[in-house]
């Protein structure tokens, strides 16, 4: 029983932790022409093995941990001022309804467009353990892009920009 506990322990040493960060970006387009409704109504899909190393060790991932979720509008041409108030959801890829859910109030898109700032989510820590979760159950996160323009005809583009590490366990070298 004990040459068996060593076996163990000693396979163990043969593993560590190594954290693949993962920077991915998304695009929602909107495209609202005159005389037609003023509502946002999207949904996009993000996975985290966009990279050649992470989708290596997808198999032996053991968590994620999201570091930031930033939006930056860019490309913004249409009726001035208008702004976007509407909301932006999360869940795991197979979702069809949000599970979590951040709220955007009055955001001026020309100004937004303006800025080459992007602006960080302020998420609760409930809200980032249920997006890792996401990620751990499907590699990846759908999103829900809804709400209304003041003004239409409208463009922008809503970029997210989603940081996450994906820890796996790997042999040693």
């Amino acid at each position: 029983m004990l040459s068996i506990a060593i076996l163990l322990l000693s396979g163990c040493d043969k593993l560590k932790e190594k954290r693949f960060s993962t920077t991915i970006p998304y695009d929602f387009e909107v495209e609202i022409t005159e005389g037609v409704s003023t509502q946002v109504d999207m949904s996009g899909e993000l996975t985290s093995l966009i990279n050649e190393e992470l989708n290596k060790v997808k198999e032996d991932i053991q968590r994620y941990e999201l570091v930031s979720i930033e939006y930056k509008i860019w490309e913004f041409y249409g009726n001035t001022p208008n702004t976007f108030a509407g909301t932006l959801g999360f869940g795991n890829a197979n979702a069809t309804e949000p599970g979590v859910i951040h709220e955007y109030n009055d955001i001026d898109l020309q100004a937004g467009s303006d800025s080459q700032n992007r602006v960080k989510m302020n998420l609760n820590s409930q809200d980032i353990a249920r997006i890792q979760q996401y990620f751990m159950d499907t590699n990846g996160m759908k999103m829900f892009f809804k709400g209304d323009v003041t003004s239409a005809p409208v463009h922008f583009k809503m970029q997210l920009i989603v940081n996450i590490d994906a820890i796996a366990e790997v042999e040693k070298k």
